[in-house]
């Protein structure tokens, strides 16, 4: 899996630079539509990096809003270029919805996740044998592409195991470890990869224990992810902006729709850190995961 900048990361960055330019030289949303031939939404999805922009759209982009610092226009054509490039998870974008696709395309350039899970294991975290598992009660149609969506899961783990650029925090409920998810066997080795994982340097695991009774955050699972600067250390570049950073992002699963929250992420973090202190400590945790292993037995 390559370790290169996510796609969308650049088309993310790509539209807050636009939307920025806009508001700056006061041009209405209905004027870029108008001169693009499309619809004020569609440039509003370009902003949020939802619609990729082409290098070629730029010049329009520029004219528009009146750019004349080269260095800027050079910029937004680079990021137009990268954005435009297919990720490493191209390939199972026909068994994943586009809301999820965003979701893997910027995991792939988080530097930070901090995770709480309170039914299941994290699919970062997951055996095979335990993702499977999570498919028994899946629809036929969910069911039908079972494969494709393990396999996505177990490439997004090469990051955490293998490569370890990527810093995990999880809390988890003790609620999602004492659910047998395909039996004792597949629920112990479970466990048991946890424990191993916890080895890893980039990798801290803590339990919430049922006895802490309820805990501020404990209705939902969220995912807030954190990232550097942007710079991909293969194509380094050279006249980067040190003041940027991508905003940090908090996702949020939902039955119906994904929730993606850029502007009131602080919450969040106050919540998560809730939920740390809450918890028991890395070691005491480990302990607990080893004697409910150890109880499947």
């Amino acid at each position: 899996m390559s370790s290169k900048v996510s796609p969308t990361v650049r088309r993310r960055r790509l539209g807050a630079e636009l939307r920025k330019l806009r508001k700056d030289s006061n041009v209405s949303v209905d004027t870029v539509a108008e001169a693009f031939d499309c619809t004020a939404s569609t440039v509003y999805r370009m902003e949020l990096g939802r619609v990729g922009v082409k290098s070629r759209d730029i010049e329009l982009f520029v004219e528009l809003y009146k750019v004349t610092d080269d260095n800027m226009i050079k910029e937004l054509k680079k990021l137009a270029k990268e954005g435009s490039k297919r990720g490493w998870w191209a390939k199972y974008t026909d068994s994943i919805m586009p809301p999820y696709a965003t979701y893997i395309g910027l995991e792939a350039d988080a530097t930070k996740l901090s995770i709480y899970d309170g039914l299941i294991i994290n699919g970062l975290l997951q055996t095979r044998d335990y993702a499977e598992a999570t498919f028994d009660f899946a629809s036929d149609k969910n069911k039908k592409f079972m494969d494709k969506r393990i396999s996505l899961r177990m490439e997004r783990q090469e990051r955490v195991a293998e490569t370890k650029d990527l810093q995990v925090w999880n809390v988890i409920d003790e609620a999602a470890m004492s659910r047998i998810v395909g039996g004792r066997t597949v629920m112990r080795a479970q466990l048991n990869h946890l424990l191993k994982l916890a080895e890893l340097p980039n990798v801290t695991i803590q339990v919430l224990p049922f006895e802490g009774g309820a805990y501020p955050g404990m209705l939902s699972s969220f995912v807030l992810m954190e990232f550097g600067s942007g710079e991909d250390p293969e194509e380094p570049d050279p006249d980067p902006d040190p003041s940027y950073r991508h905003p940090d992002v908090v996702y949020i699963e939902g039955h119906t729709a994904d929730v993606y929250e850029e502007e009131h992420v602080e919450p969040f973090q106050d919540v998560f850190e809730n939920l740390r202190v809450a918890a028991l400590s890395p070691t005491s945790s480990l302990e607990k995961i080893r004697g409910m292993r150890d109880r499947l037995s």
